[in-house]
């Protein structure tokens, strides 16, 4: 149930989101997880410090375009925005592997979102990082509600929750 509704969020003045978005930052800067994703690139954490990262209106929660971070106002509905910081991570991951990574990123539009690699691994270290704050039975939670959402059932389902919780699994 929202504690809030959008018109409230958008009255929000610009100064305290980004003092919201900041601490998100100060927190990821100190995770492991976010930290060993960034390890992988030879990157620091405080990478993060220099990404642009703002709300605005989406259809999902949040999207990586041309190097800007962007969630959705919807996230804060709840008034609960530190279970959001796992989209920053999802989209953290797009980010370093458009800018360190080996070969350009499929685009989420391109195909099935779910069976996108690049979508899998951002997806994977989301997940990891659910695991790694609120424990297993959640990202095993957000990986069921994920599914359902992109209608995913039988064998295909499971063989995607299988790929989706390796991380977890480790």
């Amino acid at each position: 149930m929202p504690k809030y509704t959008i018109e409230d969020i958008k009255k929000i003045p610009p100064k305290t989101l980004l003092k919201l978005i900041q601490r998100a930052k100060n927190f990821l800067k100190k995770n492991d997880v976010f930290c060993d994703m960034c390890k992988e690139y030879d990157v620091s954490p405080e990478i993060i410090d220099v990404v642009p990262i703002k709300f605005g209106d989406l259809d999902v929660s949040a999207r990586t375009d041309h190097g800007v971070i962007t969630l959705s106002y919807k996230l804060l509905l709840d008034g609960d925005f530190l279970k959001d910081y796992q989209y920053i991570v999802h989209e953290t991951k797009h980010l370093l592997d458009q800018c360190y990574g080996e070969r350009p990123t499929k685009g989420a539009d391109e195909g099935d979102y779910l069976k996108n690699k690049d979508e899998q691994a951002a997806f994977k270290v989301q997940i990891k990082y659910i695991d790694d704050q609120f424990g297993e039975d959640q990202a095993n939670s957000y990986v069921d509600q994920l599914l359902d959402h992109h209608d995913k059932d039988g064998k295909d389902r499971n063989e995607l929750k299988e790929v989706l919780m390796e991380e977890v699994d480790e």
